[in-house]
């Protein structure tokens, strides 16, 4: 007897769960670095605008700092939602439509950075600031890749578990 194709394709032990563990750690670090410049730290800061730096010790720059810290640790909480049991406690749609609308956000913005970095490297937009090392290189091919791999694991860890959720079963 052999199994449909319904049941192969929303069994539970077939669909990974490595993209879900993968998206948290990501949001974790990329945390990490917003609660260092929170404390005041520099390092990496001349990266993103050499004007952070001056304003490290404001308090509105310290909140931002503070705020997407502890909006990156949601988002790392939501990744990992979609491996743990305790996801049951959220409503199936309300973490799908959170965590789609993360992926896209993520993907986006890593993509507008590479996009303004790559215009910017190739004269179409003026650098601000003419140095060796840019905050156009930093965009173009660090920090904008680094945010478009983030919507990419959002964007895998979302795929399998809407297509492993029981809810998503139900309605198939």
């Amino acid at each position: 007897m052999t199994a449909s194709p319904r049941s192969v394709t929303t069994n539970t032990s077939e669909t990974p769960s490595w993209a879900g563990y993968a998206a948290c750690a990501w949001m974790f670090v990329f945390a990490g670095m917003s609660f260092y410049w929170a404390l005041g730290g520099t390092v990496g800061l001349r990266t993103v605008s050499p004007d952070l730096q001056e304003l490290i010790h404001t308090p509105w720059l310290t909140t931002v700092f503070w705020l997407t810290g502890f909006l990156k640790l949601t988002g790392g909480l939501l990744a990992l939602a979609f491996v743990r049991p305790w996801n049951q406690r959220i409503p199936h749609r309300l973490l799908l439509i959170a965590a789609w609308g993360v992926s896209a956000l993520l993907v986006f913005h890593g993509l507008d950075f590479v996009i303004q970095g790559a215009f910017t490297e190739n004269g179409l937009i003026s650098p601000a600031y003419p140095t060796a090392w840019t905050p156009a290189h930093w965009q173009t091919f660090v920090w904008g890749p680094w945010w478009v791999l983030g919507g990419f694991l959002f964007c895998v860890a979302t795929w399998n578990y809407q297509h492993r959720s029981p809810a998503t079963r139900d309605s198939a």
